[in-house]
């Protein structure tokens, strides 16, 4: 058994990339802060809006707000 990947293939993680960016878009607002954020700073930073719905991901630990139709 080999674990070499196939030639030209590639792994590919969609929810853990979106994860990496909004992680990202944390750093980036905690940064220019001189203070811990509030709640509302986070969900303005990561571009929720106030009462978007929680749910869990699929095959996720976390919860995830979503704005309406996304």
């Amino acid at each position: 058994m080999t674990s070499e990947r196939p030639a030209g293939g590639e792994l590919t993680d969609d929810a853990l990339q979106d994860e990496i960016e909004l992680v990202g878009e944390l750093v980036v607002a905690a940064s220019a802060s001189e203070r811990a954020l509030t709640d509302d700073e986070i969900d303005e930073a990561l571009g929720i809006k106030a009462g978007a719905p929680v749910r869990r991901e699929e095959g996720s630990a976390s919860l995830v707000r979503r704005e309406q139709g996304a």
